[in-house]
């Protein structure tokens, strides 16, 4: 059987000679705990599916882009049973939108005129959401959390990824599983690794107004997986490669 690593100095070469303190085994590795990763993993491991979260950092206490959580986001916390344990945190909302006008008078969007259970933008700092969300996720046996675990190596055998290899502060890990998911955000080390080409692109021009826009849309999610082919994925794992 042939085997490969794929490491962050090469994009393909021979097995590396580390000292690997344990091989683990496991259905799903999620390499990244931001949004993307932490609700994936909490999505999965309530299904009974053995899940690894691994996160480069030793916890969640840094600056991030986005302390927002639109409408649609918080319809999806409540679908998972969890927004109203999430709003008993800390948080402001926002429910008039009124955006700067060029000249003339402000403009104003009152957000209750959305069809939504939660007419408001939720601000809560990223930090807590993160810890929320992981710590929902340990109500299950199938989910473990590592932080600090640096992925610095894919697995692959016979051209297909079964795990990573990743680095700690007592030395090499070995994971071995079925899937394996990047969620590492701008700068993914996954897909480097992976040998990913990203697409720039911006979001197409629209000559609807804002309010036409606050009655059709109900808030965004932005973050998405990445497929083998470099375009931004829709969900769909290509599981040819076992890389979603």
């Amino acid at each position: 059987m042939s085997k490969e690593v794929r490491s962050s100095d090469h994009a393909e070469a021979p097995i590396q000679s580390h000292e690997i303190r344990d091989v683990q085994q496991t259905t799903c590795v999620i390499v990244g705990a931001g949004p993307a990763g932490a609700v994936l993993s909490f999505m999965l491991a309530r299904k009974g599916i053995d899940v690894m979260l691994l996160e480069s950092h030793l916890d969640f206490d840094r600056d991030f882009r986005g302390d927002t959580l639109h409408p649609s986001i918080l319809e999806v916390m409540d679908e998972l049973g969890l927004a109203d344990r999430l709003l008993q945190l800390p948080h402001t909302k926002l429910s008039l939108v009124a955006p700067p006008a060029a000249a003339g008078p402000r403009l104003q969007f009152d957000l209750h005129d959305l069809k939504t259970k939660f007419p408001y933008i939720a601000f809560m700092p990223q930090t807590r959401f993160l810890e929320f969300i992981t710590s929902e996720a340990q109500r299950f046996p199938s989910f473990r959390l590592v932080m600090g675990a640096r992925v610095e190596e894919l697995l692959e055998e016979e051209g297909q990824v079964r795990g990573v290899r990743y680095r700690a502060h007592d030395g090499w890990h070995e994971v071995r599983t079925l899937l394996t998911m990047g969620t590492d955000g701008r700068f993914s080390r996954m897909r480097k690794l992976a040998g990913f080409e990203p697409i720039a692109s911006s979001l197409p021009r629209t000559r609807r107004s804002l309010a036409d826009r606050l009655h059709h849309r109900q808030g965004n999610l932005s973050t998405s997986p990445y497929s083998r082919t470099g375009d931004l994925a829709t969900g769909n794992c290509r599981d040819s490669t076992g890389v979603c």
